[in-house]
């Protein structure tokens, strides 16, 4: 396997149970403990998501308050912490405008909004450069919104510089609405004594996911809802949209840039969790986007380079059987691996009208993850596989499927591909063609015409017949390849 095919992937850990937050509506110096998120507990049916825990996930973690908050709001009150220097003209229950907020000592939160209230901050500054703690607690971010609280940010800058310390967290029931801002994490050191390990607490991403870095840009958990809108969200490393323990939780971001300077993915949807882009740029090091288990991702229109791969899909410590969702519509997408990368995971991937492009020829890769944490089925359960969808588009590359796992099909629908196609079931409609540019195995389904088929010269085609209807026997093709049906 070359260094471009090789598993890079890990799981954020699915911590459903571990998540931040209870309901508080007192006025603070602190918040209330951090508790068990909204839904069922772990092992559960959770409401807007799959099952809840997969076996092996860590253990519980106790409850972590927010005890140092520079300001505080509820749907009746403010409170200013001394933890930070914040200068604000008036700030209310309901706004503030010309916020600025600036705290170096470690675990402060900048700004936290809870209970059920309704906050919009404007024009505003939050810098914080002290640690975090706990990310999945809200701890040291620069804005925290949970409980059934609804935050909006309009025209705010905030800027994190420490170890798991976030610029924007949405949590519980929380609504979150970030308009025209600039979001920057840019991490820190671990404190001495730090042991690496998964879940809560975790201060670095899981190793085999294989990215470095120390902070998430951006955070929602639980049932959180959380849109942005024109904003510029940075991250020096780890991820700059980053969705965990989701029970139901939702990303959008509109025409907005996504940038990761030296590690990690853009956007990540986290088991349970739904992640949308629209019109936007990113330009990362590793990942444009991660999906963890059942999950879903869409980037539409979206403008993306990766230095590693467009999209990783990867499950571990599943059921086996949870099912993906990726959608890439319009838009041009190009990294330097495989753009779609499927690690011992099942997905239902349609690609229409993209321009995607893989600088090592590959434009969809299915492999055994070398986690030993990989998701398996039950023996005897029959597991989905993936499903790719061409739509309208027209491609060129490889789609490869060494995952001896897990079975990889092939749906054209008015679409074209040039390139190999190895252990994959092909259909193709009237409007679809394939051009084999190296020697492909594949099974044939219907629809499927011989004459929606071609090889380059030299290239052979050997083929099942399947359900295809396909003649069996050596079939010359006009481009002076060859397709052996069996």
């Amino acid at each position: 396997m070359t260094p471009a095919q090789r598993p890079l992937a890990y799981l954020t850990l699915w911590a459903a149970a571990l998540v931040s937050t209870g309901a508080s509506t007192q006025p603070l110096p602190a918040s209330a403990p951090a508790g068990m998120p909204p839904g069922p507990p772990p092992g559960a049916a959770a409401p807007d998501g799959p099952p809840g825990g997969p076996p092996g996930m860590p253990p519980m973690m106790a409850p972590e308050p927010l005890t140092r908050i520079a300001l505080a709001i509820d749907e009746a009150h403010v409170h200013r912490g001394a933890v930070a220097r914040v200068q604000a003209r008036s700030v209310t229950p309901e706004g503030g405008r010309q916020v600025r907020i600036v705290g170096t000592a470690d675990q402060v939160n900048g700004l936290v909004v809870q209970g059920r209230a309704r906050f919009t901050l404007a024009d505003s500054t939050i810098d914080l450069a002290g640690k975090g703690k706990n990310d999945f607690a809200g701890i040291a971010a620069g804005a925290l919104a949970k409980d059934d609280a609804a935050l909006t940010l309009r025209r705010v800058t905030i800027v994190t510089r420490g170890i798991v310390s976030s610029a924007v967290t949405a949590t519980d029931r929380s609504t979150l609405h970030v308009q025209h801002a600039r979001l920057v994490a840019m991490g820190g050191a671990a404190p001495s004594g730090y042991v690496r390990r998964i879940g809560p607490g975790m201060m670095e991403p899981p190793t085999p996911l294989g990215i470095v870095g120390t902070a998430r840009t951006t955070l929602v958990m639980g049932s959180a809802h959380a849109t942005y809108d024109r904003c510029h969200i940075e991250a020096d490393g780890w991820g700059a949209m980053s969705t965990d323990a989701a029970r139901g939780a939702t990303l959008v971001v509109n025409d907005s840039r996504i940038v990761v300077r030296r590690s990690g993915y853009g956007a990540y949807a986290d088991n349970g969790a739904s992640v949308t882009l629209n019109r936007s740029v990113l330009d990362v090091a590793t990942f444009g986007g991660v999906i963890a288990g059942q999950a879903t991702l869409a980037m539409n229109d979206v403008t993306s380079l990766s230095r590693g791969n467009t999209v990783m899909i990867h499950s571990v410590m599943g059921s086996g059987t949870e099912l993906a969702t990726l959608t890439l519509e319009g838009g041009a997408l190009a990294s330097t691996n495989a753009a779609i990368l499927v690690k011992s995971a099942n997905a239902d991937i349609t690609i229409k009208r993209t321009r995607l492009r893989a600088d090592n020829g590959d434009l969809l890769l299915a492999v055994v993850n070398d986690d030993t944490h990989r998701s398996r089925a039950a023996a005897g359960v029959a597991v989905p596989g993936t499903r790719a969808h061409l739509r309208q588009t027209r491609l060129q590359g490889n789609v490869l499927n060494l995952d001896t796992e897990r079975a990889l099909a092939v749906a054209f629908v008015d679409s074209t591909l040039e390139g190999r196609i190895h252990e994959a079931t092909v259909s193709l409609d009237e409007r679809s063609r394939w051009i084999a540019t190296a020697d492909s195995k594949v099974t044939l389904a219907a629809p499927f015409d011989l004459a929606r088929v071609d090889a380059r010269s030299g290239v052979t085609i050997e083929a099942a017949a399947g359900n295809s209807g396909a003649p069996r026997g050596r079939h010359a093709l006009p481009g002076g390849g060859t397709l052996l049906v069996q």
